[in-house]
């Protein structure tokens, strides 16, 4: 059986799918079939700089044949005390290049998927204020076109999720519904199709 590891943090883990476990669970029901085993590697508040200590030592206990990687939108948060993005842009530039680097040892078979809109009302309430950090779209759509880039740049399949997940999604303003998981994972599957990736 060959092997899938998806890299991610929260909603690569299906964080707030209470009904099937996130787009990845559905991603694992459905390509099983294929005999494809997906290993869900998501870890809830991961950035890129923590994929980047991980993911080397995470495949190599897996040797995969095929990478999926969906990760950024923590680097794009943006933090009052310090005044900075978590993670800069060029520094988030120079992990996503070194995480693929790292990826191509094990297979030439990996997918970048875009980031997802928040709703702001919602994810930057007192709650968020209070962590003194925030999430903005222009911010998530400024992190996403620079992943597209990276793929354009390395000549790997970039997916788009930005316009997938809508604000009745997103019940507590960051991470997608059972409803909104389900349309990230009919995305991923219909590009996944179309591109023969796992041929």
């Amino acid at each position: 059986m060959r092997r899938l590891c998806v890299f991610g943090a929260s909603i690569t883990s299906g964080l707030n799918d209470y009904e099937n476990g996130g787009g990845c669970d559905l991603l694992k029901r459905y390509l099983i079939k294929k005999e494809i085993f997906v290993f869900n590697l998501g870890i809830s508040g991961d950035d890129t700089s923590d994929l980047l200590k991980r993911i080397k030592d995470e495949c190599k206990a897996r040797n995969p044949d095929f990478i999926i990687i969906a990760i950024g939108g923590n680097d794009s948060q943006y933090l009052f005390e310090e005044k900075k993005f978590r993670i800069p842009l060029e520094e988030t530039k120079e992990n996503f290049n070194k995480i693929i680097e790292i990826s191509k040892d094990f297979t030439s078979k990996i997918i970048l998927i875009g980031l997802t809109k928040v709703n702001e009302d919602k994810i930057n309430s007192d709650y968020m204020k209070n962590k003194k950090k925030i999430y903005k779209n222009e911010f998530l759509i400024k992190y996403d076109t620079v992943i597209k880039e990276i793929a354009l740049q390395n000549h790997i399949k970039f997916i788009p999720a930005i316009d997938v997940i809508q604000e009745d999604d997103l019940n507590d303003g960051l991470h997608p519904t059972a409803q909104g998981h389900n349309k990230l994972f009919k995305r991923i599957k219909e590009q996944i199709e179309i591109s023969d990736f796992f041929n």
